[in-house]
């Protein structure tokens, strides 16, 4: 089969090529999906770099979020069938089959599956439940003051969706011709600044901060918290080291925690991973702009995607078909 595969860890650009790979094996808790929509994501990059939490296992093929068919099923695989449209999450997304553990599939919901593009499908399993995930760690209550960084990002778009529906009152922050507004859920400017602490000034203290960026403003953020918020970090755009006293901490009571997806959907219970996935399905077939897409391309055309893929940054994904 065709994929787009890599011999040893460097920059994208460098490293993949189009080639013929053996068709992938499956064993007994795995699924044969023949894959229909890949989305290129941060995440990728780094994995091609070897610098991902996941490492690559040479030959690899490329890629982990994406959309398919189901054409068979492992024998201890219980609860899928052939034909069962599909979003997966696993090593070796950009080829034309993959072989994929049962706990990484998402079958797309049978109640909104008509309003549902393959393109919005293979971005399921990533930042819409990396959305959810974060509100339910976080235990969001109606009334509580959110704040989100980096705020043109897809998690941060169905966040916020998430938590208006929820009462929430949701206040967006992103960088805007070289700083940085603040912004509530109507898009009505409330804060601008040249630092995250300028933006911040006249805000009032947030009961739940989620960051993916890090770094020094970081301090800025813990500033602006609230008595006993939350902050929590789901992301390392800036991984730069920061100094910070424990008073800072200690005194508000401030709740400071990493956010990993896939520790989370490990820990969670059947029945919240199955709220989770009919939350998202039902947001995104009534939302599908929170997912926009910027570019498609064959997936022979990956070389003139990823210069694409690079550029559109805050804009949209760009997707192999």
């Amino acid at each position: 089969m065709k994929a787009v595969a890599f011999d040893r860890p460097g920059p994208a650009e460098d490293v993949l090529n189009y080639r013929e790979v053996p068709f992938p094996t499956y064993g007994p808790k795995q699924v044969l999906v023949r894959v229909t929509a890949r989305v290129v994501q941060p995440a990728d990059w780094l994995f091609i770099a070897d610098k991902y939490s996941t490492k690559p296992s040479y030959p690899q093929v490329a890629g982990f979020d994406a959309a398919g068919i189901v054409e068979a099923v492992g024998a201890d695989v219980r609860e899928l069938e052939a034909g069962r449209r599909v979003a997966f999450r696993s090593p070796g997304a950009w080829a034309e089959y993959a072989a994929v553990p049962a706990e990484r599939i998402y079958p797309v919901s049978t109640e909104f599956a008509e309003r549902l593009s393959d393109e919005v499908v293979c971005q399921f399993p990533l930042n819409p439940l990396t959305a959810w995930g974060l509100l339910d760690q976080a235990m969001l209550k109606p009334g509580q003051r959110v704040l989100l960084t980096a705020a043109r990002s897809v998690v941060a778009a169905v966040v916020d969706q998430l938590a208006s529906e929820r009462k929430a009152i949701v206040e967006r922050l992103y960088r805007d011709n070289g700083g940085y507004r603040l912004c509530d859920s109507g898009n009505r400017t409330i804060g601008i600044g040249g630092s995250v602490a300028d933006a911040l000034a006249d805000a009032k203290p947030y009961d739940l901060i989620l960051d993916p960026v890090g770094g020094p403003d970081t301090l800025a953020l813990i500033a602006r918290a609230a008595p006993g918020a939350a902050l929590f970090s789901y992301g390392v755009l800036d991984d730069r080291p920061m100094e910070i006293k424990a008073s800072s901490l200690l005194y508000k009571a401030l709740h400071w925690r990493g956010f990993a997806l896939s520790i989370w959907q490990n820990k969670a219970s059947t029945e919240t991973l199955a709220a989770a996935a009919k939350d998202c399905w039902s947001i995104l077939s009534r939302y599908p702009e929170k997912l926009p897409v910027v570019a498609r391309y064959g997936l022979e055309d990956f070389a003139t995607a990823l210069p694409r893929a690079r550029a559109s940054a805050g804009e949209g994904k760009v997707v192999l078909i």
